[in-house]
Parts: C-alpha cells; structure tokens; sequence
C-alpha cells in the first residue's frame, strides 16, 4: 500500500516533537550546583581551663577570647526548587595576646576545622533572583589550643572532635548570571576537648618565674557565639 507523501514529513515532526519533550522534560528536572567561599564572624568563645576538676567551681572556670574570623567554602545541590543539600568546611584561626601586669605577653587561642552538612528549605516567598532559607544538620569539629607564657608554647598532644548539631538562616540575592552574593547567620555549640603540656618547668620573663604544668592539662574550646558569614555564590 502507498503511503500518503506527507507521511514522512509528519512522521519526522512527531519525532521531533517526542524528542523536544524528552528534552523539556530533562532540563525541568535538573539540579542546581553551586560553590561559595565565605568569610565568617563569630562573635563568642571561651576555653574551660579545668574541665575534669572534681572541684565544680573549677570546673566552670573560663577564659574568653572574644571575637573569631573564620574562611569557609561549601557546596550545595539544590534537589528541587524548594530543597538543598550542603556541604560546608570552616577553618578558625584566634590567637589572642594579653599582657599582665609585669609586661609578660601571654598567648591563648585555637585553630579548628569544623565539617558540616545541611539540609536547607526555601521559604514560600523566595522568587529565583532572591532566595531566603532555614535549614539546619549536624557537623564534626575538632583541633587544637594555642597557648604560650612569655614565649614558652604548650605543645598539643591530642584533641577529641566534638559532634553536634546547628541551625541557619540565609538569604542569596542573583545579581549576575550564575553568581549570587550569600548571607547566613548560624547557631551553633560545640564543645571540644584538647590536651597540652609544656615541655620545660618554668619560663622567667621581667624579673618573674613563672611555673609551667609538664604533664599533659586538658582544656576543652566552646563556639558559643552565632556564626555571620558572607560569601560569594557561582552556579554551575
């Protein structure tokens, strides 16, 4: 039997048609990737000087160091227009300087790392240009206390990492094709415990001989403060 002459051209237009929905089709259920790097504030933490003193006054005892910056970077699949997943590394330097009333400079501080993943949740009213969210997950932290009398450091020997939970609130604003400006606030608390030890008996600065701790002093480092963090979004 012959088929009718425009049989094939409509033959070929229904192809397309089942190919151009198959394509439509992919690309609205396709992900999002992103990275950012961010700088962070954080505006408390203090160290616990006796955590295992049977004494409960000593115990409770703290040194606060103020204010921490911190870098971070993280990566984010957003799995659908209103559901992300996140995965953030942070690194924290604070070395704070203190002189007492001799003139002898003391340093006490920490570095941290901190691994953390999220799930995020837009809110109904986030538009694809600007988009505020909630979320909240868990995360592993851990590192090390800085510590030094008049120049004399206590060495780290060993640090437990500490696992706990956060949550977060952000907003990113779309400024550009494929870059976006990130704004979140996080609240977090985690507690790590470290242990330093001197390796001489005492440091003599300015006329005064101060005795050093040989055996290994456990102290653990609590991020009490919330988290401020601005970065700089590029979408792949």
């Amino acid at each position: 039997m012959k088929h009718p002459r425009w049989m094939p051209l409509f033959s070929a237009l229904l192809r397309g048609c089942l190919f151009f929905l198959l394509a439509a089709s992919a690309f609205a259920q396709r992900t999002d990737h992103s990275v950012a790097i961010y700088g962070g504030f954080i505006d408390d933490a203090q160290i616990f000087l006796s955590p295992q003193s049977p004494d409960p006054v000593q115990r409770q005892q703290t040194r606060n160091v103020g204010a921490s910056y911190s870098g971070a970077v993280s990566w984010r699949y957003r799995i659908n227009p209103t559901l992300a997943l996140q995965l953030r590394g942070e690194y924290l330097v604070n070395e704070t300087e203190n002189v007492d009333a001799v003139g002898t400079m003391n340093v006490d501080g920490f570095h941290l790392a901190m691994f953390e993943s999220s799930a995020l949740f837009s809110l109904p009213f986030s538009t694809r240009r600007f988009d505020m969210y909630v979320g909240g997950g868990v995360g592993l932290y851990g590192g090390k206390r800085v510590y030094s009398i008049a120049g004399s450091e206590a060495e780290h020997i060993s640090g437990t990492p500490a696992f706990g939970i956060h949550v977060l609130l952000g907003a990113e604003y779309l400024f550009a094709a494929g870059f976006a400006l990130r704004f979140e606030v996080l609240f977090r608390d985690p507690q790590m415990g470290v242990e330093n030890r001197f390796t001489q008996p005492s440091v003599t600065s300015h006329g005064v001989t101060y005795p050093l701790q040989t055996e290994p002093f456990r102290s653990n480092i609590n991020l009490n403060g919330n988290v401020y963090a601005l970065g700089l979004c590029y979408y792949f």
